[in-house]
């Protein structure tokens, strides 16, 4: 598909243009949409991915906790 169509669009030049021109700007705007939409849905699952993993690291594991206490409890003499 070539490419000769102007780069500014306004109605005075699209009035002007043929309806095949006129798809051609139609169909490359919907890849150009289509392309940015696949964008912004990967942007958010990385966003996603990197506040689980912030979660993650922040949040100590509950086994640790456990064992820690139970430690503790088995070091004091009674």
């Amino acid at each position: 598909m070539e490419r000769n169509l102007p780069r500014k669009l306004d109605t005075e030049i699209l009035k002007q243009l043929a309806t095949e021109q006129l798809v051609e700007i139609i169909i490359e705007e919907g890849k150009s949409i289509e392309k940015l939409t696949n964008r912004v849905v990967e942007i958010e699952k990385l966003k996603v991915s990197r506040d689980l993993d912030s979660i993650r690291l922040w949040k100590a594991p509950s086994g640790n906790i456990l064992k820690k206490t139970e430690n503790q409890q088995q070091d004091k003499p009674e």
